[in-house]
């Protein structure tokens, strides 16, 4: 690895069926479509980050987020579930060794694992604009509970005072080959992540749901802002090597670095 170069894996926390008109804007597909949610883990065999946390895992939590899938026709819910603790172990990491943790999303689908006590030494990043928007005025798509768990919110008060939060207003260099940016698009905590690799810049991007988004350009359907997330999508394009949209089913297989 060479300096300010990061290995990146993807680690599966769970999987959820969608339609697909929430994917792809202006589809009349209402079938179910398997959003994948994960974990990334990025090193550079020295420093050791997060981008998400995954699922909450309290199960009521978990079975709350299941059971807004019901007006959709899916009566099973998350499926293959694993919360962070547990990526971390099976990854063999210390939790004490995280360096940093990058949110994509205010909303507990990638927020459910936030928990300052299970990593001690972490910094955290996440977009003002969400935390905003759910103090302020949240548009209703998702309810209102479902930005924090009441567990989360407790660890965004520690952080806070331990410093260790930063609440970021436009993009932040989190280390040397580690970039935070707020998109906005899906939500205006919507966020994504730059990383230097070995094989060029690595984007992971929210505001893109498939891979199928970035192909044709189309933004996900449930979009607060259209505009903004193609705008995230075509930016990412232009600068990245390659972009990953964060719950295509194919990103534990493309990305799985050995992580050490």
């Amino acid at each position: 690895m060479t300096p300010d170069t990061y290995s990146i894996r993807a680690e599966r926390a769970g999987v959820l069926a969608t339609p697909g008109w929430a994917i792809m804007l202006g589809e009349n597909d209402s079938t179910l479509h398997d959003l994948h949610f994960y974990v990334w883990i990025v090193t550079d065999g020295t420093t050791i980050g997060l981008i998400d946390t995954g699922l909450p895992p309290d199960r009521a939590d978990s079975d709350a987020l299941s059971a807004t899938n019901r007006a959709f026709g899916d009566t099973t819910g998350f499926r293959s579930m694993r919360t962070l603790a547990q990526i971390l172990e099976d990854a063999r990491i210390d939790p004490a060794d995280i360096a940093f943790v990058a949110l994509t999303q205010t909303v507990t689908y990638h927020t459910g694992g936030l928990d300052a006590a299970l990593l001690p030494n972490a910094t955290f990043y996440l977009a003002r604009a969400g935390v905003d928007e759910f103090l302020g005025d949240p548009p209703g798509h998702p309810a209102p509970e479902f930005y924090f768990t009441a567990a989360s919110w407790d660890s965004l008060r520690i952080l806070a005072i331990e410093g260790r939060l930063r609440l970021v207003a436009d993009a932040e260099q989190i280390r040397p080959g580690i970039r935070f940016e707020v998109t906005g698009g899906h939500h205006p905590g919507s966020a994504g992540v730059l990383v230097s690799t070995p094989q060029g810049l690595v984007g992971i991007l929210e505001t893109a749901f498939f891979a199928r988004n970035l192909e044709t350009g189309r933004p996900i359907g449930i979009a607060e802002n259209a505009a903004a997330a193609r705008r995230a999508m075509a930016s990412f394009l232009a600068r990245c090597d390659d972009v990953a949209a964060i719950h295509d089913p194919g990103n534990a297989e493309r990305f799985r670095a050995v992580v050490r």
